[in-house]
């Protein structure tokens, strides 16, 4: 077992004030039969008018802080201690074309693999594709140049 601790700071400076919207941030890390969660604190700077904690469908642990006023520096900072258990993993077999990254998939398993390829949940700001189910869970992604 290994103890850990992981400091993460993220800073944002504006010239001028602005208003700052919803931020979602995910810096905890799951338990799991190999990680276990000791602790962890998140300060934010300015303070946010209203900190909310969920999971998403995935079970990630998310932070949602919402702001009230302007400002022109934002700063989140994350510690977590974790301790690690190591595992001894079975060696398993690579295929040589998925040494590399990004590889292809032969296109007899394109199938059986588009539903895990798909996004799981929309990205803010986008729009469904037209003619699409509603139902689906695909976006369509904006074109460069006009966000």
């Amino acid at each position: 077992m290994r103890r850990l601790h992981v400091s993460h700071v993220t800073v944002y400076r504006y010239v001028k004030p602005v208003a700052f919207g919803e931020h979602r941030m995910m810096f905890r890390p799951r338990d799991s039969h190999d990680l276990r969660l000791i602790g962890a604190s998140l300060t934010i700077s300015p303070p946010a008018a209203s900190v909310r904690w969920l999971h998403d469908v995935f079970g990630n642990s998310v932070a949602i802080a919402q702001f009230d006023r302007p400002g022109t520096e934002l700063r989140f900072e994350s510690d977590i201690s974790i301790e690690h258990f190591e595992a001894d993993l079975p060696d398993y077999p690579v295929a040589d074309y998925a040494r590399t990254y990004p590889f292809s998939y032969d296109s007899s398993e394109v199938p059986d693999l588009s539903r895990l390829i798909e996004r799981a949940y929309p990205i803010p700001g986008t729009r469904s594709i037209a003619g699409r189910n509603p139902s689906s869970r695909r976006v369509a992604r904006p074109k460069p140049g006009l966000c």
